[in-house]
């Protein structure tokens, strides 16, 4: 909802995305969110994605928090793309050192 309202006012943005697990589409909200992921997932599968993305606690295994970081990456990407078809120039990067945090991916867009 940040990245939608920074958009919709054309402000640059720094956001930390939390809580992966709870997207869900909204009446103001769908999901996935950009054109390229719509191509490829269906909500369900998106909504399948996102509870993966919420699988990085440092009690998990260490392969199942790989797969978590995966899938968060991948939610982050539909994030990014989306900003991007909206004129946006935007990053994933992940905050150092890793361990700061489970859900530790950035996503920074300036508008072009």
């Amino acid at each position: 909802m940040v990245i939608e309202h920074c958009i919709q006012t054309r402000a640059a943005f720094v956001t930390c995305p939390c809580c992966y697990g709870f997207i869900q589409n909204t009446s103001k909200f769908n999901f996935p969110k950009s054109e390229q992921f719509k191509k490829t997932l269906s909500y369900k599968e998106h909504m399948i994605l996102c509870r993966f993305a919420d699988q990085t606690a440092v009690q998990l295994p260490p392969q199942r928090r790989l797969v978590g970081k995966q899938c968060m990456c991948l939610v982050d990407l539909d994030r990014a793309r989306a900003a991007e078809e909206r004129g946006y120039s935007v990053q994933v990067i992940s905050m150092e050192p890793e361990s700061c945090s489970p859900k530790n991916n950035m996503i920074v867009g300036i508008p072009i």
